[in-house]
């Protein structure tokens, strides 16, 4: 390789090492301050074509439709999560309610049955095997009140952190909104007077980028619908052998949780499959956890390929960004790192920019 050759290469790695520094700490440190923006443009970027089909189709001013159009969106989907948490909080009212009746009938009993068991086995055993029994019994039993001791205290904390950042959530909101009008109200005039201020080519790259960003979100939106109705199937099919009432409804509820990386199906699925057991219900309990490793398996192995057939990128690529994205982001990165390769690897095949042959 000759120096010219090494000096270009030298240089093409500083440069995609410095592209991705800074798109890492836009997201990681730019966006959450600039959040209320992002989701008023978003907002904007989304109704805009709605806004420009109804404001020529019936001849009303852009303004005025775009302050309504902004309007009912935002109802919609306050109403939307109004009556999600009245949902849950009906749910978990239930489940309170039910908890004393189900201590008392399945938890209780089971407990004394083990217990019992367990009296009965030592009580057959060498005195000094029942008193390291003991030993070891009496450390599990100071283990757990120190471990619920730690739980009670983190819970507190995060409820006290919840709490904390209620105002500043309502600040994100309020800001979100307002800054949503103006977006709409002048998308053109704010859009037209960014893109002066750019040089050409950079204009035009920004542009598409534009356009190949509306369509990759799309093709998420599409991807992700087809993975959450693959696991809906199989938790309906999978609940309904098992023989679990309301089996349809506790199957979307998990299917739409199992978007979330960290806990996913398992924050249902395993919990319930350990009360089932602890209750005595030996075959659903572990017919509820042969389920959840079931889906688990199959969901990673179709969301690459499912993702990355819709956005034209090859599994292997998704699959590092998804796992990238992961660590590098949190919950976000799932759909940021895989989005921005795909805008990246779309501009590079049209010529705008050179990553890579």
């Amino acid at each position: 390789m000759s120096i010219e050759k090494k000096k270009n290469f030298i240089i093409n790695v500083i440069y995609i090492i410095a592209l991705v520094s800074i798109v890492y700490g836009i997201f990681k440190y730019a966006i959450p301050w600039l959040m209320p923006f992002v989701i008023g443009f978003s907002v904007a970027f989304i109704l805009k074509p709605v806004i420009t089909l109804v404001s020529d189709k019936y001849k009303i001013s852009r303004k005025l439709t775009a302050g309504i159009l902004v309007t009912l969106f935002y109802l919609i989907v306050g109403a939307l999560i109004t009556l999600l948490i009245i949902k849950l909080s009906m749910s978990i009212k239930d489940l309170f309610l039910a908890l004393p009746s189900l201590y008392m009938t399945k938890v209780e009993p089971a407990v004394y049955e083990i217990t019992y068991n367990i009296e009965n086995l030592i009580s057959k055993l060498d005195p000094e095997l029942v008193k390291t029994i003991t030993d070891i019994l009496l450390s599990l039993v100071n283990s757990l009140g120190s471990l619920i001791s730690n739980l009670s205290t983190t819970i507190v904390k995060v409820i006290s952190s919840a709490v904390s950042a209620v105002p500043g959530f309502f600040i994100i909101v309020l800001f979100s909104i307002i800054s949503s009008y103006f977006f709409a109200l002048d998308y053109k005039v704010i859009t037209g007077f960014i893109e002066k201020q750019l040089p050409e080519k950079t204009a035009n790259i920004l542009f598409q980028a534009k356009e190949g960003l509306g369509k990759t979100i799309l093709k998420f939106i599409k991807s992700y619908s087809i993975i959450i109705t693959i696991t809906f199937f199989e938790l309906f099919v999978g609940l309904m052998l098992l023989r679990v009432e309301k089996a349809a409804t506790i199957a979307f509820i998990i299917a739409i949780f199992d978007i979330l990386p960290i806990l996913g199906a398992g924050g249902i699925l395993i919990p319930w499959a350990i009360i089932e057991l602890i209750k005595g219900e030996i075959f659903l309990g572990i017919g509820i956890f042969l389920m959840y490793i079931l889906i688990t398996v199959i969901r990673n192995i179709i969301e690459p390929k499912i993702v990355g057939k819709e956005v034209g990128l090859h599994p292997i690529i998704m699959l590092i960004c998804i796992y990238l994205g992961i660590n590098l982001f949190g919950f976000i990165g799932i759909f940021v790192l895989p989005i921005t390769m795909t805008v990246l690897i779309n501009l590079n095949r049209s010529g705008k920019i050179k990553l890579f042959k």
